[in-house]
């Protein structure tokens, strides 16, 4: 009870006013970070779920009016590539070394075609001639990811070139439309790597998805630890400083008593 007295006593209360607030700030931060685990730990499981349902035909009927329910699970596709009509997305980087993706457009059997990322390749063959010496015959079905048609930043559509172009930065649909002849679906696919396909096999793909629960956990205990450190290691120095404090009163008391002492005596009156 005196150490609490002393840290609101009238020398003390305003530091320790400082320091609840900092406690109260680490604090509330690593409940940040469990509240965030487990929003990464629902995201997972989401995921995983997903994930693991048998893949969506995309030619079995009609789609979702809302993509996103098909987020992050497989959908397959049987077709045909058309390899005269392939496009590469530029600027594409695999363990820092420079290249493109193949964009391959898909047949489907009636009539319409959508666009697959087939994978990289390296920058030594970015040029059109290059390309056809990666045509692979479609697997039974493609199995992909669906993925929104892309956007120039803050969401501005990317201009439509007079003539066909072959190289392009972004995904557009609605921009690569007019350049194909056949209705592609307002979506591309990112084709996943075959069960039997070799790891360096070019085009390169992997799965995309890696579920992990972050960092969050440590750096939620060690927001708490600087919470507990702040707050104890105050109370510590609180007491230390009356210790000093009391230290140095007893050895002004103990100086003064010790002058006292040597003080020659008053002299007796006669």
């Amino acid at each position: 009870m005196t150490t609490i007295k002393r840290l609101f006593s009238r020398q003390w209360w305003w530091v320790t006013l400082i320091v609840l607030v900092g406690v109260v700030f680490l604090a509330w931060l690593g409940v940040w970070q469990l509240d965030r685990l487990q929003q990464r730990r629902d995201f997972n499981a989401m995921v995983y779920e997903r994930w693991t349902q048998d893949p969506y035909d995309i030619t079995a009927g009609a789609l979702p009016e809302d993509l996103s329910e098909l987020e992050y699970r497989r959908v397959q596709a049987p077709g045909t590539f058309d390899y005269e009509n392939q496009i590469a997305l530029k600027n594409q980087f695999r363990d820092s070394q420079p290249g493109v993706h193949l964009i391959t457009p898909l047949l489907l059997d009636d009539g319409r075609a959508v666009l697959v990322d087939r994978g990289w390749i390296p920058q030594d063959d970015a040029e059109p001639d290059a390309w056809r010496k990666y045509d692979e015959p479609a697997a039974e079905p493609v199995i992909s990811l669906i993925q929104e048609s892309q956007l120039m930043p803050f969401d501005k559509p990317v201009p439509v070139p007079d003539a066909p172009e072959q190289s392009w930065f972004y995904v557009n649909i609605d921009a690569i439309q007019p350049q194909t002849p056949y209705e592609l679906l307002p979506f591309f696919l990112l084709q996943l790597p075959e069960d039997d396909r070799p790891y360096d096999a070019l085009p390169y793909r992997e799965e995309p998805i890696r579920l992990t629960e972050g960092n969050h956990l440590s750096y939620a205990i060690q927001w708490f630890t600087f919470a507990l450190i702040l707050g104890f290691g105050y109370i510590q120095f609180v007491r230390l400083q009356d210790r000093r404090a009391e230290r140095i009163r007893r050895e002004a008391v103990q100086q003064s008593e010790s002058r006292d002492m040597d003080l020659p005596a008053a002299p007796q009156g006669t």
